[in-house]
């Protein structure tokens, strides 16, 4: 994919009011001093208009193409936190060192680091977590401001669709909301919508999917996802956007790019009501 960093630079050189994130960066492409500066790069060309979306990435191929090490999921999650953690500081202009863990202190560990100058947004500055285990949406629950399912788990056999219908996102919600505690109430609640737009034949579309076709699913079950908002009028898909947020409480979509043909209409009734 094109690289994220310069890509939303150059939309914020051609835009004033979009908003502009990653969807998600994995911490283990960049040491996290070298991210938190090209992040702050973008807020401050943008004038504060940067999101960051992290996830502790699934896909090893994607990390040992590049001849970087694939941390074991473990580490990839205990990063995420990290980065958490750490991020908002750096924007907030703390000086920061990291402190040695056991063994000795790991590469990329930060050694008395700040951002110059401070990006505009501060501390402030939006933070979205990814993902479908219970340890990863823990660790967003505890600390991001948007939390993000995505309705599969990845094995080794291939994704888990366990939690792809509406009563598997209910029971991701509900493990978040028991993490998160008081701050469950500030918790943007998202989906990652794997199709959506508007199509003559839904079944026919997403029949082409993993999970239909491998037998995992049905396309009447798939069209029946949180995770799919696909049908063939424009009227129908705003109607199941509108019912992910009444059942659910989310307000907050991600669409792929090649999977929501006709989703502009979508955006345009759902703006004007």
């Amino acid at each position: 994919m094109v690289a994220p960093i310069p890509a939303m630079a150059a939309a914020a050189a051609v835009t004033g009011t979009l908003r502009l994130g990653t969807q998600v960066i994995n911490p283990a492409f960049r040491p996290l001093g070298a991210l938190a500066q090209e992040l702050a790069a973008v807020d401050i060309v943008s004038g504060g208009r940067l999101e960051i979306g992290i996830g502790a990435g699934y896909a090893e191929s994607e990390v040992t193409s590049l001849g970087l090490r694939f941390p074991r999921a473990a580490d990839r999650i205990r990063d995420v936190g990290r980065f958490l953690d750490v991020l908002p500081r750096l924007f907030a202009g703390e000086e920061i060192t990291e402190d040695e863990r056991p063994g000795g202190r790991e590469w990329g560990r930060l050694n008395g680091f700040r951002l110059e100058p401070t990006p505009p947004q501060g501390a402030s500055v939006p933070l979205m977590v990814g993902g479908n285990g219970n340890r990863l949406l823990a660790v967003a629950a505890q600390r991001a401001g948007t939390v993000q399912l995505v309705g599969f788990t990845p094995r080794p056999g291939g994704p888990d669709y366990g939690a792809f219908s509406h009563e598997g996102l209910a029971d991701r919600i509900a493990h978040v909301r028991t993490a998160a505690g008081n701050r469950f109430r500030d918790i943007e609640l998202s989906v990652l919508v794997q199709v959506a737009g508007v199509a003559p034949d839904p079944a026919t579309v997403v029949s082409a999917l993993r999970s239909v076709s491998s037998g995992e699913m049905t396309a009447e079950q798939v069209l029946a996802s949180p995770f799919v908002q696909l049908a063939s009028s424009t009227a129908e898909v705003c109607d199941g956007i509108t019912a992910l947020s009444e059942r659910h409480g989310v307000t907050y979509i991600t669409v792929f790019d090649g999977r929501s043909e006709g989703f502009d209409s979508v955006v345009t009734r759902l703006a004007n009501h």
